[in-house]
């Protein structure tokens, strides 16, 4: 869980229409332990609160991550602009089931680092792979070895 300002009290008096502003940096992406190893992205949260109980919001993030590449694990970086949208509403109990997030009213809160970080992760491609020629040639040279190690025994096993 990211320690820092990205809770927002959906029970402010000035919460709609209001806009957050977050600078994601190498300490952001190390706290939520994902995929992404770093980077450096700069991201908005725009609340709208159509009723006092029901708020819209939408989230902007450009810049660039960096994850490893799934053939050679090396870094591949990869450039980000999305614009999302989360329904958030009060209610009873957390859920995060549905088409909406329900934050308890009791607690009216809500701490959007991970919402945030989804967002940016399902903006990415799903297999992340460098151009031909740009993967890291020291791994692919090992993989190459095991894999020809590798065919080499299942002959052996077929004869």
């Amino acid at each position: 869980m990211v320690k820092n300002g990205f809770r927002i009290d959906l029970l402010s008096r000035d919460i709609d229409g209001k806009t957050f502003e977050y600078e994601l940096t190498d300490d952001f992406f190390q706290q939520i332990d994902g995929i992404i190893q770093r980077g450096l992205l700069h991201t908005t949260v725009q609340v709208m609160g159509s009723q006092r109980s029901a708020f819209q919001f939408t989230i902007h993030s450009e810049g660039v991550v960096y994850a490893p590449c799934d053939r050679c694990l090396a870094d591949i970086e990869l450039r980000i602009d999305t614009t999302d949208r989360l329904a958030v509403k009060l209610g009873n109990e957390y859920s995060d089931e549905g088409d909406a997030v329900t934050v308890p009213e009791k607690e009216s809160e809500i701490d959007i680092a991970n919402f945030i970080y989804e967002f940016i992760v399902l903006s990415m491609p799903l297999k992340l792979i460098h151009e031909p020629g740009n993967c890291d040639e020291v791994m692919i040279a090992r993989l190459n070895e095991h894999l020809s190690a590798r065919s080499g025994e299942d002959s052996e096993d077929d004869e």
